[in-house]
């Protein structure tokens, strides 16, 4: 039998007398090599000292004399025997995992070297020994990707600078989609794209995670960027009985409660079957505080005494010179969330045939609530037209207003309420299966059904009159903010009006595919198979603002209550209602009041389900919006793929074809008929590996991938608006994004677990979707035959504006990741090692308007981060270990303004780092205790305006501590 890699190799061995076990383990990690016992039976048994360099069985010899056992040692590993004389055939064998650092970064690297693409691989022993909450922040250690945050925690990824739509994730096999969303704005609240946004699941329930960043043919399509192949845990992974439960709690500097996390897995296999379940639950306290504009505009101070403010000044004022910060906010989001994943798994393993059935369901759930302080006047200024004296005011070089003073000025507040979920369930079949001696065959069938649901979205606004000054000459991005009055007394404000909104979305895929693979030799093979999928997605928002803003104001004006005026607004009292109000105090500038917003709308005698209060005619609000549209996508594709091995080449071609029809239907669109999206795709790849030597390997890779279109762009409804003769068309002649991929790379593996790889890619992006106009007759419309709206003259000339494939871009840049381990000096058991991954990007497109057509600026693509890196130094010895971890972002740009055009030409993010650190101790063999400290800065998220980045929302989210106990048997 063949022995295992690595066994034949001298390697220095330094091992204090200890209980065998803690002695089997040293050597199983500086082997790299897992081992078998029955721990029961050598629970009593010492080891003796052993120094000197040593193969793997001069280790096992020395360290088992006269202990009455001997060792095997197999292609995967070594295992401990009781001697002849002994040894009894009923003694039960448990698997003892080579675990920590090194052994995870061993599987990855052995795993990343064996795949036939370019790829990184996080296994499961690494997923675990960082500190992080979801798989998203697993994942941004990997070359090349970014993510974006949430509350402190990573939702979203970006490969390779491209938006996150263009990552495809797969799930056990098969394609997946979920949301949720940013309870934010400026994140793009409601955001209807194809993102898995990864905070749903807690990391403990997969066992790895793969990114694939060169194309083969028998991968799914969509994957513009990549593929982010995620695979759950079976229960052969650890074959006989495994079992074991964590425990966790954790504070977060800004909340008043501990954040708990519980989960635990069985697992139990025999011959054939094996079976597992795992569990993981979470609750958790977030708050996210900071300073925000709604954007700079040239505005002039109309309607305020500016008598005070030099003549000069202004002048230019009023000339337009100036730009002015609107808004001006202090915000706190707060959410208390919880957790929870269930997975199982039942697997069937012979020498022919290997089955999984694998569910997992996941729901991440609460409430959210929201505080915002911020002077609302004139254009959400601080202005009271007639009323306000603007005592003060400074400008920056940059003609923007820095400080002002404000008296008799307008100031709001805004509180809100949301129940948000999102809910996940998956089945999958896999059945890889041999027909005869050469033929294999491997089915999936799979399942994937998520919704995002916010039923409950309201809000409460108050209002009052006092002295502002705005300044940001201390802090260009968090304004110090001050008022005359006690913001905390209920009898300062004034009820303003309420809004309330609900929203749902959910996503379906059914997934069949089949491979044949035809194997006469080891050298060389060929596939082909059939891949059908079926994919659906559902949104529905309906929104109603200003409840009560009149009878309000009727009141504040000097209505007595109950009186009804000429235009039919009942005065209602505005005075707040004291009883579902309270003071916030965990803003680090200032405390004000806020509401209870449910119990708000309940005191006034309205409905918090928007639902019902759409059908409240007796006070006065804004005719309800409402938004509905659907998506079904069809696709079947046909793929084959050929590999053969030539002296030290591996070759790996294919090619899929692909045909898809889309259909897409929108309540709010003014046609009849909406015409179906169909096309077929070609795609083809090339994958060449080199093995130069062993240890040394070259690769290169050709192909054509796709990124089908957003889903907001083919779910725009078909509409006119008059004000701007502006027709928003449907193009049923569009096609995907198309990327024509070159990736080269290289790959070093020395000894242990040090390796280098450095590659570089470029993606020559076709048929890029953007929103181009033209100026035709209405009756040469492909709308005219459908129209459902208003009447429009047939020979009227309208604006038609549409989606276009019409824009190209080119992306290009290099990946560079190294691994670098020693001994420590004085004590060579004892190892510590760096890891670091760099990334650079490149790439640039034109932008055009989402609004009238019109081109705009030629910039970076969005989210691209032209430079990524991540550096982790790491110390462990047999039972500690310590990993301290930092995360560079460089800034991107998140969209082009459209309907912000007015305010800026753009706005992103700045750069930041995040800094993390984890400490474990192994008491034992079965017991782990971990100590976990993420955001360790307090990092502050800056989201910049406008491409002179301008203050726009700022924001921290405070530094977490975690303390957690695990048992394993």
């Amino acid at each position: 039998m063949q022995a295992a890699p690595g066994a034949n190799e001298t390697k220095p061995v330094f091992l204090e007398p200890q209980p065998l076990v803690l002695s089997l383990q040293a050597i199983a990690t500086q082997f790299n090599l897992p081992f078998a016992v029955n721990q029961q039976h050598i629970a009593n048994i010492e080891a003796p000292k052993l120094e000197g360099n040593f193969t793997l069985a001069e280790s096992l010899t020395q360290l088992l004399k006269n202990t009455g056992y001997s060792y095997l040692i197999q292609p995967h590993g070594f295992t401990l025997v009781q001697a002849p004389a002994t040894h009894t055939n009923d003694s039960a064998m448990e698997e003892v995992s080579v675990t920590g650092i090194r052994a995870s970064l061993n599987i990855s690297g052995k795993r990343k070297r064996e795949n036939r693409v370019i790829s990184d691989i996080i296994a499961s022993h690494d997923i675990a020994t960082y500190p992080d909450r979801n798989l998203a922040e697993s994942m941004q250690r990997i070359s090349g990707i970014s993510i974006t945050r949430e509350a402190g925690e990573g939702r979203q990824i970006m490969l390779r600078g491209l938006n996150p739509d263009f990552t495809l994730v797969t799930l056990n096999g098969m394609p997946v989609l979920a949301n949720n969303d940013s309870p934010m704005d400026s994140r793009q609240q409601k955001q209807q794209d194809r993102t898995f946004d990864l905070n749903l699941f807690s990391t403990d329930l997969f066992s790895e995670i793969q990114v694939l960043k060169s194309y083969s043919a028998d991968q799914a399509s969509g994957g513009m960027a990549g593929i982010a192949a995620l695979e759950t845990a079976h229960p052969f992974d650890n074959p006989g009985l495994q079992w074991g439960i964590t425990q966790q709690i954790g504070n977060n500097q800004f909340s008043d409660h501990l954040s708990k996390k519980l989960s635990a897995m069985v697992s139990s296999t025999n011959d054939k079957w094996g079976a597992l379940f795992s569990i993981s639950y979470g609750a958790r306290e977030s708050q996210e505080m900071g300073a925000n504009t709604f954007r700079w505009r040239v505005i002039p101070p109309d309607g305020a005494d500016t008598s005070e403010l030099p003549q000069k000044f202004t002048a230019a004022w009023n000339n337009g010179e100036y730009r002015v910060p609107r808004g001006n906010r202090y915000s706190v989001w707060q959410s208390d969330m919880k957790r929870l994943g269930v997975g199982a798994s039942l697997e069937y393993k012979t020498a022919r045939h290997h089955a999984t059935f694998d569910w997992l369901y996941g729901r991440l759930s609460g409430n959210r609530f929201e505080y915002h302080l911020y002077p609302r006047g004139y254009q959400s200024t601080p202005i009271i037209e007639g009323e306000t004296v603007i005592t003060a005011g400074e400008v920056n070089e940059k003609n923007e207003l820095v400080y002002a003073a404000y008296e008799q000025a307008q100031v709001g507040t805004e509180s809100r309420f949301q129940q948000v979920s999102t809910t996940y369930n998956q089945w999958v079949i896999n059945s890889h299966h041999d027909i005869g001696s050469t033929w294999k065959g491997h089915l999936l069938l799979g399942w994937e059904g998520a919704s995002y649901d916010i039923p409950t979205s309201n809000k409460a606004y108050m209002q009052g009159v006092t002295d502002v000054t705005i300044d940001y000459r201390q802090d260009s991005r968090f304004a110090n903010i001050t008022y005359s009055h006690d913001l905390t007394q209920p009898t300062f404000w004034r009820m303003k009006e309420l809004d309330s909104e609900q929203y749902f979305t959910s996503t379906q895929f059914i997934n069949a595919k089949y491979t044949l693979s035809f194997e006469p030799s080891i050298t060389r093979s060929w596939q082909w198979g059939v891949d059908a999928v079926r994919f659906e997605n559902e949104s529905e928002l309906l929104n109603i603002q200003n409840f009560l803003d009149e009878e309000w104001a009727a009141y504040f004006n000097g209505v007595p209550e109950g009186t009804t005026t000429s235009n039919g607004v009942t005065s209602v009292n505005s005075a707040v209602p004291v009883i579902h109000s309270t003071t916030l105090t965990t803003h680090p500038k200032l405390h004000w009041l806020t509401l209870d917003t449910n119990n708000v709308f309940r005191y006034f005698n309205l409905p918090t389900n928007t639902q019902a209060l759409q059908n409240i005619n007796r006070v006065t609000h804004e005719l309800p919006s409402h938004y509905q549209s659907k998506v079904t996508e069809s696709r079947v594709a046909l793929f084959t793929q050929w590999q053969r091995e030539i002296g030290r080449f591996h070759i790996n071609s294919g090619l899929r074809v692909e045909y898809e029809n889309t259909e897409v239907n929108n309540v709010s669109s003014l046609v009849s008929n909406v015409p179906n999206i169909h096309y077929t795709n070609w795609l083809p790849s090339l994958n060449i590996t080199y093995e130069l030597q062993p240890d040394t390997l070259y690769r290169l890779a050709l192909s054509r991938s796709i990124g089908r279109p957003q889903l907001n762009d083919i779910t725009r409804p078909v509409e006119y608006l008059p004000e701007t003769n502006s027709l928003y068309g449907f193009n049923q002649n569009l096609r995907p994004y198309s990327s024509y991929n070159l990736d080269i790379a290289f790959e070093k593996y020395t000894s242990g677990v040090n390796q280098f790889s450095l590659s570089a890619f470029s993606k020559y992006l076709d048929n890029y979707i953007v929103y181009t106009s033209e100026t035709v007759a209405f009756s040469d419309t492909p709308e005219y035959a459908n129209w459902t709206g208003d009447t429009i003259n047939a020979n009227t000339l309208v604006q038609r504006v549409t989606t276009a494939n019409t824009e190209r871009a080119w992306l290009y840049g290099l990946e560079g990741s190294c691994q670098l381990e020693t001994s420590w000096p004085w004590h060579p058991e004892y190892k510590i090692g760096v890891i670091t991954n760099l990334s650079y990007t490149h790439g640039q497109v034109q932008y055009f308007s989402a609004v009238t057509g019109e081109k705009l600026q030629y910039t970076s693509l969005p989210y691209l981060s032209p430079w990524l890196a991540n550096v982790t130094a790491y110390w462990e010895s047999y039972a500690l270990s310590a990993r301290l971890s930092a995360t560079y972002r460089d800034s991107y740009l998140a969209r082009i303004g459209d309907e912000t055009i007015i305010d800026e030409d753009e706005t992103g993010f700045e750069k930041s780092v995040y800094l993390d650190a984890v400490v474990s101790f192994h008491v034992g063999e079965h017991w782990e205790l971990r100590a976990e400290a993420t955001n360790l800065t307090n990092e502050r998220e800056e989201q910049y305006t406008d491409s002179a980045h301008r203050a726009y929302n700022t924001t921290f989210s405070g530094r977490n501590f975690y303390l957690g106990v695990t048992f394993r048997h």
